[in-house]
């Protein structure tokens, strides 16, 4: 489940007592993965409840990331957080980004460009490096989108194969 899709569950600005029912219900279903994103991944130690441990075995502790400077900001403080999983949401890649050795530390990796009237692009060769680097390192890759203005020109195409909704076997 992707959890508060529009929203963070990590911002400093979220009430609290909704993030400890928000924890209540993630330990009440042991058997739904949930998949949270953040832009703040440095609040997230301090949000965790008391009992994570070494991690809810259910929780993906993703971040998004758009470019290499928050890729080298960003992925150590992912890989400081005790996680079960953890993934990369590179959208909208802005630039291109190499995990170097952090991405055997990866389960997944999603990648997508910008939408919209003001889209900024996104080149081929970007995405193409960042799966040969999770084929490499046998992270789970998925392509979510080129984005752009034209969803004529859009679509979820990389070398001639259509994205799968859900690569993962994990």
């Amino acid at each position: 489940m992707f959890c508060a899709s529009l929203a963070d569950v990590f911002d400093n600005r979220a009430d609290p007592a909704w993030r400890r029912a928000l924890w209540a219900l993630v330990r009440e279903t042991p058997d739904l993965d949930w998949l949270m994103l953040t832009k703040r991944i440095g609040n997230v130690s301090d949000m965790l409840p008391a009992d994570w441990g070494s991690a809810y075995t259910n929780v993906w502790l993703g971040i998004s990331v758009v470019n290499q400077a928050e890729a080298d900001r960003d992925i150590p403080k992912l890989l400081a957080v005790p996680a079960a999983r953890r993934w990369l949401s590179l959208e909208p890649l802005l630039g291109p980004v190499t995990l170097a050795q952090r991405a055997p530390l990866i389960a997944w990796v999603v990648v997508g460009g910008e939408s919209g009237r003001l889209a900024r692009p996104m080149a081929r060769q970007w995405v193409q490096e960042i799966r040969a680097e999770c084929d490499a390192a046998g992270t789970a890759f998925f392509f979510k989108q080129w984005g752009g203005a034209d969803k004529s020109k859009g679509g979820c195409r990389l070398a001639g194969e259509e994205a799968k909704a859900w690569p993962l076997t994990a």
